[in-house]
């Protein structure tokens, strides 16, 4: 473990915190352009700051910067209209959290299933984590809105009323 150094150089704190608010500064833009570039359908842009080996944790966890744009692109497909609209955003270091909602119809088939045009909203909070300019984790908690969970929104199981 690297040893620590708790020695104060008052001469150089305005630099440290210039420097440690530009890395907060570029980690907040860049957590920003992942959630735009998603709404544009903009892949490319998703390439340049997904980091190759990126992991997506959620229930089923994604790795690699290519399988998680698979899986994004089989959702927008799926989802035509899929929005994430950012409610809040905290950052903090190399890390970003991101409040938003998730709203869209489901119009194409999505994992085998064919779609039942029905529509879901989830409250959702993603941690990001960077290295440099580059994104190198997503953490994933999604809460349905309405009290029912998505597979009940979307029309694939009974609702507890209908059972």
């Amino acid at each position: 473990m690297p040893e620590r150094s708790y020695a104060y150089d008052i001469t150089n704190r305005e630099e440290q915190l210039v420097t440690s608010t530009d890395a907060v500064a570029k980690a907040d833009a860049v957590a920003k352009e992942y959630f735009a570039a998603v709404n544009r359908r903009d892949f490319e842009t998703l390439t340049n700051i997904l980091a190759p080996d990126v992991v997506f944790e959620h229930e089923s966890p994604i790795e690699g910067r290519d399988k998680l744009i698979a899986m994004l692109q089989a959702f927008c497909t799926a989802f035509p209209d899929l929005t994430f609209s950012v409610t809040d955003q905290i950052a903090h270091e190399d890390e970003v959290v991101v409040f938003f909602v998730g709203s869209g119809t489901w119009r194409g088939e999505f994992f085998g299933i064919p779609p039942t045009g029905r529509q879901f909203t989830a409250r959702t909070v993603d941690r990001i984590r960077f290295s440099g300019a580059s994104i190198v984790s997503i953490s994933t908690v999604c809460e349905v809105l309405g009290g029912f969970s998505l597979v009940h929104q979307l029309g694939i199981a009974a609702q507890p009323s209908e059972v």
